[in-house]
């Protein structure tokens, strides 16, 4: 009984922490408009947004990837 309980937790500590392991980084989202893009709504309309590191990284990528509409050079603020 002990040894099946100890068992149980190890297995279930390797699936959690494994729980990312495919995720993309920031620089490959950046490379990756469309793949982006779609992780970033998907992400978006989840109830955790960065909920995960791929949702996090999808999340910076496009924050810091500058795929934001630019403001028009004649437009006065």
């Amino acid at each position: 009984m002990k040894t099946g309980l100890i068992s149980l937790s190890l297995v279930a500590a390797v699936l959690l922490t494994g729980c990312d392991a495919g995720a993309k980084s920031i620089e490959w989202y950046k490379a990756h408009d469309n793949e982006r893009n779609a992780k970033y709504e998907q992400c978006r309309n989840a109830s955790d947004p960065r909920g995960t590191e791929d949702c996090r990284n999808a999340i910076d990528a496009t924050v810091h990837g500058g795929s934001f509409t630019k403001s028009s050079p004649n437009k006065s603020w």
